[in-house]
């Protein structure tokens, strides 16, 4: 179990990411999704949504970001 952001109820609570996965593309590559659950244990609301993976290697440089 991990903490996470439910974009359903919009509160942080006990979630549980499903092992299963599928690989979708996204921007050419591709990704794995995860289905998230919102455990209504600790007061969640139950819903369920999806995250993706990518690869470390997508991930922009940080001075590609830098302004200064």
């Amino acid at each position: 179990m991990t903490i996470k952001y439910c974009p359903h109820c919009n509160k942080m609570g006990k979630t549980r990411v499903l092992s299963d996965y599928e690989q979708v593309p996204w921007r050419g590559i591709m990704v794995k999704r995860r289905r998230v659950i919102h455990l209504i244990d600790d007061e969640g609301c139950g819903q369920t949504w999806y995250t993706v993976e990518l690869p470390f290697e997508m991930l922009p440089d940080e001075d590609e970001n830098d302004t200064g």
